[in-house]
């Protein structure tokens, strides 16, 4: 598959605040350690392995595979956001 260079950024970033907002009102807002939350990072990308997986080989949702992508990506930027202050 091709790499679209992000030529969908308006519903990419509509997704991705859609799951940051689902993910507060699950569990608000959460205070983590780092380790922490590379582990849930790891596990919501564990699901995108296997919705891929699922989708190559048997039939599986491609609206399945976005999103797990797109909650791994949630995940991957509250970290980002959190060590941005730290960036010298």
């Amino acid at each position: 598959m091709k790499d679209e260079c992000f030529r969908e950024l308006a519903e990419l970033f509509r997704l991705l605040m859609s799951e940051n907002d689902r993910q507060i009102e699950l569990w608000g807002v959460q205070d983590r350690t780092p380790s922490e939350w590379l582990m849930f990072t790891t596990e919501e990308l564990g699901e995108l392995a296997e919705a891929i997986s699922e989708h190559q080989y048997r039939d599986g949702k491609a609206d399945d595979v976005v999103k797990e992508a797109v909650q791994v990506a949630a995940l991957s930027l509250k970290i980002a956001e959190m060590y941005l202050s730290k960036v010298v």
